[in-house]
């Protein structure tokens, strides 16, 4: 057995890699995505607020947020929880101002962990609710709920996030990143991740049984993480549940930040950090 290894520069494999690690996740638990919704939040015709999300592994991730003021966010989250109360573990939420992060523990959510310097100069909050109970408020807006996203809704908001992290001067752009092993002309592994806010973040890595035990994934996981360095990056990040690769990781130096529990239900997520 000889194993090649080489840069994926136009993501070739990338559902390759995805495929592999699913069908392993799916021998202990078949849930990965369940339900998506959408709110989409109007002052007489103009909107004012909008926020997209995924229910996956027990959790509610909120991904694309806008929000004209806190009364706004506070009726698009009392939506959430009316909706996914009975059918998640919670929502969870990363922002990195301050302003944002005050604004969501007035809507009930909490502090899981922070990552420093993600990106550089700030400090970027894992929040979650757990218990989501609704927040009195009483308001004028008319809400748009949908499972498919808007086309036109969504620029507004994907226009109206670039807005505001050119005002706090963030820097969004990704840099993906992906390595393959090949036996022969066979993919047998790889490792898929980014760069983005001063952080490499890998997102999944994925070695076939068969090839399991042959130092595969180390290497894959060598490869990303010199070229983040070589870049200029310092930090890496990942997320792992009980019945991944943990000690693997911990082994190559990442610590755990935060953990969230039940995720998916029977397990727990571990977001892990490393200085690379």
């Amino acid at each position: 057995m000889h194993i090649n290894y080489k840069r994926d520069n136009q993501l070739e494999y990338k559902q390759n890699i995805r495929k592999g690690l699913v069908a392993y996740n799916e021998t202990f638990v078949s849930d990965e995505l369940s339900e998506t919704i959408n709110i989409y939040v109007f002052d007489s015709d103009r909107l004012v607020g909008g926020c997209h999300t995924e229910l996956g592994w027990n959790w509610v991730y909120i991904e694309e947020l806008c929000y004209a003021n806190q009364e706004i966010l506070i009726t698009m989250m009392n939506e959430l929880y009316r909706i996914f109360r009975e059918k998640s573990e919670g929502i969870i939420v990363e922002f990195y101002m301050n302003e944002r992060i005050k604004d969501f523990k007035v809507a009930g959510f909490e502090v899981l962990g922070i990552l420093e310097d993600k990106p550089i100069g700030y400090e970027s909050h894992t929040l979650i609710n757990k218990k989501m109970t609704d927040v009195p408020i009483n308001h004028h807006y008319k809400l748009e709920i949908a499972n498919e996203k808007h086309e036109v809704y969504t620029k507004i908001i994907e226009e109206q996030v670039k807005a505001y992290n050119k005002k706090h001067k963030i820097d969004d752009a990704k840099i993906e990143m992906e390595f393959v092993a090949c036996d022969q002309e066979i993919v047998v592994g790889g490792v898929y991740g980014y760069l983005i806010q001063d952080y490499l973040y890998v997102s999944r890595l994925w070695v076939d049984e068969a090839y399991r035990g042959n130092d595969i994934a180390t290497k894959l996981m060598n490869l990303i993480e010199d070229e983040a360095k070589e870049k200029g990056y310092k930090h890496a990040y990942l997320g792992t549940c009980t019945f991944q690769a943990k000690g693997f990781y911990e082994k190559r130096g990442y610590k755990v930040k935060m953990i969230v529990s039940n995720c998916p239900k029977g397990y727990d997520d571990y977001t892990m950090v490393k200085k690379i």
